[in-house]
């Protein structure tokens, strides 16, 4: 982590000598959000700190074998659970309080309760965001917390870990995959679990009618050959017959990249009440979470999104026309 042993050293000083936690992350949780909050709980459970994992929403199916305890909660059952008194909030994997829905009321009105640890940085003024951006993964920063406090992992606490760093880091693809995460992957494999099944489970494990609907999606597709970006879009109508109430656009949109002359991957997805889910890939030096941040989206520079009013012509509209941009501008500035 190199400079930022003593940004960590002060993150676990502040946790130290806090007593009651609510652990959360983003609303549609995925491996690095999951596997951070499990480790995190399991560092503080060690330290002798009260902490309870809250989610805005449930863990989708996908994802629960990496509770393996059933520690995650979800907000809708927070009403059978006993929640920590007068808790400090860590929100990990996101700093968008947006994002955690009905979490954000144990929040005080000053945010002097809010810890967020994240690998993102698109707060860098906030006092209670712990940002490591050069970091692959959530996942990564907890460990190394677990790390600097000398305690021991158990089996499956090593597992969520692993997991949260294969999904942030594509598989050990992306270019934040540095030296210390395979360093981190090392130890964790000591553990001896099944990485092919682990790596099927939540990457390969779809339904037959993901098939059905990748040809429909495809039949949307559209090249723009010049800018060298493709989009699809998703109609309601879409997910309705093959029964998919989850955003399916991550079946294809990183599919979609694989030729040669392809940069830049937008998907549209009609939601209910006239919104749009905007997923967009990129490679190379193409951030697309510029565009996403000005749909009050976010996340990477080549895996970002948001989710924004209008019809899917006219968003979808709008982002070609910052996708041609952001390439006229990338490409004119050489990079």
């Amino acid at each position: 982590m190199g400079d930022n042993i003593q940004k960590l050293k002060k993150l676990l000083t502040l946790l130290s000598k806090r007593d009651n936690f609510i652990i959360t992350t983003h609303v549609k949780s995925d491996a690095d959000g999951i596997g951070a909050e499990l480790a995190l709980s399991h560092l503080l459970t060690n330290i002798q700190k009260t902490n309870l994992i809250l989610n805005p929403d449930e863990v989708r199916e996908k994802y629960k074998f990496i509770d393996t305890k059933s520690n995650i909660h979800y907000f809708d059952t927070s009403s059978m659970i006993r929640i920590p008194e007068n808790p400090t909030v860590v929100i990990v994997d996101n700093s968008d309080i947006g994002r955690i829905g009905q979490i954000k009321s144990f929040i005080n009105e000053d945010k002097t309760n809010l810890i967020a640890i994240d690998h993102h940085n698109e707060l860098e003024d906030s006092p209670w965001l712990y940002a490591f951006p050069e970091v692959g993964s959530t996942s990564e920063i907890i460990y190394e917390l677990i790390s600097m406090s000398n305690l021991r992992l158990d089996y499956d606490t090593a597992v969520a870990i692993y997991m949260g760093i294969i999904m942030d880091t594509g598989q050990f693809r992306y270019n934040k995959t540095r030296p210390r995460t395979h360093e981190i992957a090392a130890k964790l494999l000591e553990f001896g679990f099944p990485t092919e099944d682990l790596s099927r489970r939540v990457f390969e494990n779809t339904p037959i009618e993901t098939l059905y609907l990748k040809r429909d999606i495809y039949s949307t597709l559209v090249v723009y050959p010049e800018s060298h970006f493709v989009t699809v879009s998703i109609t309601r109508e879409m997910l309705s017959q093959y029964n998919f109430t989850a955003n399916p656009s991550e079946h294809v949109v990183n599919d979609m990249l694989g030729p040669a002359d392809i940069y830049m991957v937008a998907s549209f997805t009609e939601m209910e009440n006239g919104m749009v889910k905007i997923s967009l890939r990129s490679k190379g030096n193409y951030n697309v979470c510029s565009i996403a941040k000005e749909f009050s989206g976010g996340g990477h520079t080549n895996a970002s999104g948001a989710t924004t009013q209008g019809t899917i012509e006219d968003v979808r509209a709008d982002v070609v026309a910052k996708l041609i941009e952001l390439y006229n501008n990338t490409y004119a500035n050489g990079l």
